[in-house]
């Protein structure tokens, strides 16, 4: 056994979390989870299993397919929670969608980069490689992202 399917067990939820806040789309995040495990999977099997490279991966088949679609994504998606009282599920789908409306407002890198510290599979020097940066240039985007969006939500709160 290669450990493949651990790989996967082990790096599926956060990486899904990572392209949720990425798309703000339920369905495409678990299309574009399945299409970056399979390249993954196709070009590096039996090698070191390399979560950055996965990331990596998920990144460029999002942009392939931006590229494809070039349409506008729906917020407004239902997300399958199981949640007890019907109210308090409403509650959460709507701050949820706030947040990711907060996110899209951002720019690619800026959503890249905090949706990677959010995830926190990596520290930022392993983002810093990730990207071409230095760690102080990511930590610096990562309080100026914050900082636009605890104010996006603050107005929306308005």
């Amino acid at each position: 056994m290669d450990g493949s399917g651990e790989f996967y067990r082990t790096h599926k939820e956060k990486l899904f979390s990572y392209l949720m806040r990425m798309t703000g789309d339920y369905h495409l995040s678990g299309d574009l989870l399945q299409e970056s495990f399979t390249r993954f999977y196709a070009h590096y099997r039996g090698r070191e299993q390399n979560p950055s490279l996965l990331y990596t991966i998920a990144k460029h088949a999002l942009v392939d397919h931006l590229r494809r679609r070039r349409k506008e994504r729906d917020l407004n998606e239902n997300i399958p929670w199981n949640l007890p009282d019907q109210e308090q599920e409403l509650i959460v789908r709507q701050e949820y969608r706030r947040v990711l409306a907060a996110l899209q407002q951002l720019g690619e890198e800026d959503r890249h980069i905090l949706s990677l510290v959010l995830d926190g599979s990596f520290g930022y020097r392993d983002i810093a490689r990730m990207t071409g940066t230095t760690e102080g240039n990511i930590k610096v985007k990562v309080h100026r992202a914050r900082m636009v969006i605890k104010k996006l939500l603050k107005a929306g709160e308005e």
